[in-house]
């Protein structure tokens, strides 16, 4: 049989509690470690997982990990989790990794993409698994969503928007992009397959207008385009407006009343609503969409009237797993079978590259921003290339209340 992967968790915060209570409950890991300068945190959760190791200082658990002070090495670590603050990242991953370990840094992998792409290098030239904690990204919903613009049941996807907004917690070392736009960022790239090209990107500073902290603010991410197949080439300004690729659009803030993790992704074909918060409604898809009508042929690009259709809503039943698990269990996973993971460091340094051009954007008044795409060209990652490696659960559309089946309910002319 197979050892237990015995894994360190360093910070012993809000996200780190939920850390602990994960790894400690799954059945092909052991807690062997928990790290945290503060003294009550470390006694807390210490007594609430007593066969784990303790330590205040990050070296003190590198420097333990192969002295072997209990039986069979009790005190020996295969890997770490770091949910320090964003500011230790680097420094702890890069230390974790010389002394061996594979490591799971929290988002953002580092403050910016130079110490990003040396935790990257240096992790490859290890031979270590470097992964980062976009815990979305094992989120089955996320992965149905996926599945639904894959299957082309949505028709080329013209657009996304996001709201990730909350009341605290109101940080001091990074902003409101920083802290929530990551996941925003992750998931967009995981349901399109791209990274943006250029984004836009303000915010707006109440509580710490002294350090220029954002507690608000609005992105803008646009994706390389293509020209549908079908799409007359004689509308000159058709075939402009088909060539744009997508856009993604978000709001992040931990000023707001309301606990929101929505998206929206407008198809050609249909739209649909994925809300995390929504426990009844997790995912639904409108048979929604606006269509280009021709009255002669095309050769004025302002004679065509649009036609608004509206059809069934459809809510596929969801059976939610919590990500967290599976983002732990793909994990251990990487580190038995030696394989690149879902959201390894070349996603986690990607995504620091387009935070970084965001906060460009922020500090020159929102002005387009190309995102820096060198990291894409980087050594890859030696071990095997897995993007799924767990069966996600059936779905089962079901028709919500009385719908509209495939009506027509406008008519309306004029540009789209």
């Amino acid at each position: 049989m197979e050892h237990r992967i015995r894994i360190g968790i360093v910070g012993a915060g809000g996200w780190g509690r939920n850390l602990l209570r994960v790894v400690d409950a799954h059945p092909d890991v052991e807690l062997a470690a928990i790290c945290d300068p503060d003294p009550e945190a470390l006694d807390a959760t210490g007594k609430r997982h007593p066969s784990a190791c303790r330590f205040a200082d990050f070296d003190n658990l590198l420097q333990a990990r192969d002295s072997g002070t209990g039986p069979a090495g009790q005190e020996r670590l295969d890997a770490v989790i770091l949910a320090s603050p964003p500011l230790f990242h680097k420094p702890q991953a890069e230390a974790a990794l010389d002394a061996g370990l594979d490591v799971l840094v929290e988002k953002p992998l580092a403050l910016n993409s130079q110490d990003a792409g040396a935790l990257y290098h240096k992790a490859a030239a290890c031979g270590r698994i470097l992964m980062v904690g976009h815990t979305f990204l094992y989120s089955n919903l996320v992965h149905e969503v996926k599945r639904r613009i894959e299957d082309g049941s949505l028709g080329d996807i013209l657009c996304i928007q996001s709201q990730r907004l909350n009341l605290g917690r109101v940080r001091t070392d990074v902003d409101a992009l920083w802290n929530f736009a990551p996941h925003d960022i992750s998931i967009t790239n995981f349901l399109l397959d791209a990274w943006p090209t250029h984004v836009n990107a303000r915010g707006h500073s109440f509580i710490q207008p002294e350090q220029n902290i954002a507690d608000v603010a609005y992105f803008h991410m646009e994706f390389a385009g293509r020209t549908p197949a079908n799409e007359c080439p004689d509308d000159a300004g058709a075939n402009r407006a088909a060539t744009n690729g997508p856009v993604m659009s978000g709001q992040v803030s931990w000023l707001d009343p309301l606990k929101t993790r929505r998206m929206v992704v407008v198809g050609r074909a249909q739209m649909l609503v994925y809300d995390d918060m929504d426990a009844q409604r997790h995912i639904q898809v409108f048979d929604k969409r606006v269509e280009r009508k021709f009255q002669a042929s095309p050769d004025d690009f302002c004679d065509f009237r649009t036609k608004v259709r509206a059809g069934d809503v459809v809510i596929p039943h969801i059976q939610l797993v919590e990500p967290l698990h599976v983002e732990i269990d793909h994990f251990q996973s990487c580190i038995r079978e030696r394989k690149r993971p879902l959201s390894d460091g070349l996603h986690g340094w990607m995504t620091t590259c387009v935070l970084e051009a965001m906060t460009t954007s922020m500090n020159n008044g929102g002005a387009r921003t190309a995102v820096d795409h060198s990291p894409l060209a980087a050594m890859p990652f030696a071990g095997k290339s897995v993007v799924r490696d767990w069966d996600a659960p059936r779905t089962v559309d079901r028709i919500e209340g009385e719908s509209v089946v495939s009506a027509v309910v406008g008519d309306e002319g004029g540009m789209p």
